[in-house]
């Protein structure tokens, strides 16, 4: 594509969606060391449908607690600020974009998104220095790039599904034959502007070449991604544009170095995650 044309397309993508303000404020507050559940919890009550939300999912099969949670003040308290945060996030970025096209399914997309996302919590509770909430958004936003390019760029979009679908290739490889730019680099403009944090910033960005990340904690969160993703492919569960067969990139499995060992009981709770993950798009589509 001529750079004139992708200038066009960098033009119409420039004006990135928002997060809603409430959700801002609480990412905020939450990375402010001063801040108190009572603070959260006043915030969060000027949004009672997200509010609502929220409490549906802490209540859910999802995460599986013995006693209701009626409040966010309790659920900080039962499941801690930075879980709160992401449900936030997910509950909200989850909402902003439409219902997808004869082209793209947007249901199969989240679905494929909520089973990476859950993944990536599981594998990131084994990885030395990798925050469990902060993988779960990853595993969720790392394609959300496609759908900038789906809300803002639909010609061209539609013309890499078509090459994806008809070549049998990764989106990634066909997006290469239409764009100068890449649905990770859109993912890492989208993390910034909403302000996410740098390293969750960087794996979306490398998500396919992990050891292109600059920290330790990037890398590892990128490996998580790529793993989470390549079990998602493997077991077809959902779709995202991408229609090549699974590959694990080498360095991925080296970084994340897991104990083989350990390998069948970590199949064992990857299955149980694709429960989870229904369980979770069940609540939030509710």
């Amino acid at each position: 594509m001529a750079g004139k044309d992708l200038k066009s397309i960098v033009d119409k993508i420039i004006d990135l969606p928002t997060l809603p303000q409430v959700v801002t404020t609480i990412i905020n507050l939450i990375d402010d060391p001063d801040s108190s559940a009572k603070d959260i919890n006043d915030v969060m009550g000027q949004d009672p449908a997200l509010v609502a939300k929220i409490l549906k999912i802490v209540n859910s099969a999802f995460y599986g607690l013995p006693n209701r949670v009626s409040s966010i003040s309790q659920a900080i308290v039962i499941l801690g600020f930075n879980t709160v945060k992401s449900l936030a996030l997910s509950a909200s970025v989850l909402d902003m974009f439409g219902a997808g096209d004869d082209h793209f399914s947007y249901e199969e997309f989240w679905k494929h998104s909520v089973g990476c996302a859950t993944i990536c919590q599981t594998i990131a509770k084994n990885q030395h220095g990798v925050e469990a909430d902060t993988a779960f958004v990853l595993g969720l936003m790392h394609d959300m790039g496609k759908l900038v390019l789906d809300q803002y760029a639909p010609v061209e979009f539609q013309a890499i599904i078509k090459i994806a679908s008809e070549k049998e290739v990764a989106f990634e490889v066909a997006e290469k034959e239409v764009l100068e730019t890449s649905y990770a680099d859109i993912g890492y403009w989208l993390s910034q502007k909403w302000q996410l944090a740098d390293d969750l910033a960087m794996a979306i960005h490398n998500q396919n070449r992990p050891n292109e990340c600059s920290t330790e904690e990037a890398k590892k969160l990128a490996a998580v991604c790529s793993f989470s993703e390549y079990v998602c492919k493997l077991k077809h569960y959902g779709s995202n544009g991408s229609f090549g067969k699974p590959e694990l990139p080498a360095e991925s499995w080296t970084i994340l170095d897991v104990d083989k060992s350990q390998l069948s009981e970590l199949i064992e709770t990857i299955n149980d995650d694709m429960h989870k993950a229904d369980e979770f798009l069940s609540m939030v589509n509710s």
